[in-house]
């Protein structure tokens, strides 16, 4: 039903390149009725949304996200980052020593959460920050059926935001993502599918992956007891090799497991000598590309500061490219500095990982890990 591409050539081509569209138009085996009513991922790949537009009709749903996360607002929101993180960690520091904690519920998945849900205006309600993350693994999960897809992006997700969006114009809120939205609905650039497919993907996108990439970072470092020590001695040398790490996890673990789909326009001659031909849906495996030995060598060490780092394609390439990258970044990399200061003999759990059934993210359902005596500070 689709091709997946092998190589770090490649799929930047069909990331980048105009004869490879978003538009599920293109797609021969859709106009051609081949694809089953009841596959699960059809609800969502029939979208028009940031993920399912191409030209203009992409550039007008993505402005007012990146409006919303532009470089400006990131370094203004590096404060708020820290004190979550702050928080976090002294919730940590107060738990028994010497007892397993899941650090992917207790302080992975809240940052980018909060975070996320403060960009949009969602209120401090803890149940409803939590809804929103329940709505958005469930949307993502593969092995949904076509009818817990329907209900799930289809009527829930919708009716919660509905309610979030008349909730703020009650209250006269303005300043932040939501609003933008709302006021670009009223003034006519929007239709009310479109908000709320920009809301969908900003909940998803703005916080699921940011929560592999902190969980993938830790596990790197804890499995790669070199790197971690290398990393110390940077730090103790006055350097600063935070950004590297998350650059490295970015590398090594993508936090999306496939980037979906491209449609070959008409035929296209791939690096190698393959084509790819028109109406061919196309998949990118993205942590098979990032470990393809080829672009980084002895590509399954964690190793932060190697110089091909750079080349990884966690956050996409060309137009669709991730909007929130800056941001996933500052959020990593204040969270794994705090982390590994405030819990210097951090260790994991020995316990084989479970991934998230997932065929667009690519995450663990826990990490578990043992804060040892005496290390939280908390400060």
């Amino acid at each position: 039903m689709a091709k997946a591409v092998t190589t770090r050539e490649t799929a930047s081509l069909v990331m980048s390149d105009p004869r490879f569209a978003k538009d599920i138009e293109h797609w021969g085996a859709y106009r051609r009725g081949e694809i089953p009513g009841d596959w699960p991922l059809l609800f969502i790949v029939e979208g028009r949304g940031l993920l399912t537009t191409d030209g203009e009709t992409h550039r007008r749903l993505r402005l007012p996200v990146q409006r919303a996360i532009s470089p400006r607002r990131v370094k203004e929101l590096r404060p708020r980052v820290e004190g979550i993180v702050e928080r976090l960690l002294a919730d940590l520091a107060a738990r028994p020593a010497g007892v397993e904690t899941d650090l992917r519920t207790a302080f992975a998945l809240p940052l980018p959460l909060d975070v996320i849900c403060d960009l949009l205006g969602v209120p401090e309600d803890g149940a409803l920050r939590l809804e929103l993350h329940e709505l958005s693994a469930a949307a993502m999960n593969s092995e949904a059926t076509v009818a817990e897809v329907r209900e799930t992006v289809g009527r829930r997700f919708p009716a919660v935001l509905g309610e979030l969006i008349e909730r703020k114009r009650a209250a006269g809120d303005r300043d932040d993502l939501t609003m933008e939205l709302v006021e670009a609905l009223d003034a006519g650039e929007l239709s009310v599918a479109e908000v709320i497919g920009n809301l969908v993907v900003t909940i998803i996108g703005g916080h699921e992956t940011t929560v592999n990439l902190i969980c993938h970072a830790v596990r790197g470092l804890l499995t790669h007891p070199e790197a971690l020590a290398a990393v110390r001695a940077r730090e103790a040398a006055g350097e600063d090799p935070w950004s590297d790490v998350v650059e490295e996890a970015l590398r090594w673990e993508s936090p999306t497991r496939h980037i979906m789909f491209r449609y070959a326009t008409e035929d296209v001659t791939v690096p190698g000598g393959a084509v790819i031909r028109a109406g061919e849906a196309v998949l990118v495996p993205t942590p098979a590309i990032q470990r393809c030995p080829y672009t980084f060598p002895d590509p399954d060490t964690f190793r932060p500061g190697r110089p091909e780092a750079g080349r990884h394609i966690a956050f996409g390439v060309g137009a669709h490219r991730c909007p929130g990258a800056p941001l996933a970044r500052l959020e990593a990399e204040v969270a794994l500095r705090r982390l590994f200061a405030d819990f210097p003999d951090l260790a994991l759990v020995d316990r084989a990982p479970v991934r998230v059934p997932s065929l667009g993210i690519n995450g663990h359902r826990e990490l578990p890990v043992v804060l040892r005596p005496g290390t939280g500070t908390g400060t």
